[in-house]
């Protein structure tokens, strides 16, 4: 039996590597996103903790200045919250964007694994026939042989 030769092989290598890497990319895209949304979480709490201090302040003293410095610190706090709520909607849309490429990549690569698979299939078939035929082929030549040449 000849062995068999998958022709688009260097294309599928390729295409399993391009696949590898952007399923990294994905992986680290979904890291980025929870990484910025844990960030997001800890300004959050920060920004609540400033809120709840700052009524606290406004319910004992009003010292100017501590105040002052309160809103300061929570103004800030805030505009850092609507930073990170814009970066983590870039995020999201960056891993949806990466998640489509790696879907893409992926069928991209098993659609031609499958092409591999059915292509050794039918060379498989075809070389058991051919071994069939050969078969049959030696087997009428030695029945042919005794036929004409009988043993006495």
């Amino acid at each position: 039996m000849r062995a068999f030769n998958f022709r688009l092989a260097t294309l599928l290598r390729l295409r399993e590597a391009s696949r590898e890497k952007s399923l990294l990319d994905y992986a680290k895209s979904i890291h980025e996103r929870q990484q910025t949304e844990d960030r997001l979480k800890r300004a959050s709490e920060y920004v609540e903790t400033l809120e709840f201090k700052l009524s606290e302040k406004q319910k004992l003293s009003f010292n100017a200045n501590e105040l002052e410095a309160l809103i300061g610190g929570l103004d800030h706090a805030r505009s850092v919250v609507t930073n990170l709520s814009t970066e983590l909607s870039r995020k999201k849309t960056l891993e949806e964007s990466r998640r489509k490429l790696f879907v893409k990549k992926d069928s991209e690569s098993k659609s031609l694994g499958r092409l591999k698979d059915r292509q050794m299939n039918e060379h498989i078939q075809m070389e058991a026939k051919k071994e069939e035929l050969e078969l049959d082929d030696v087997i009428g030549a030695r029945y042919l042989y005794e036929r004409s040449n009988p043993v006495i």
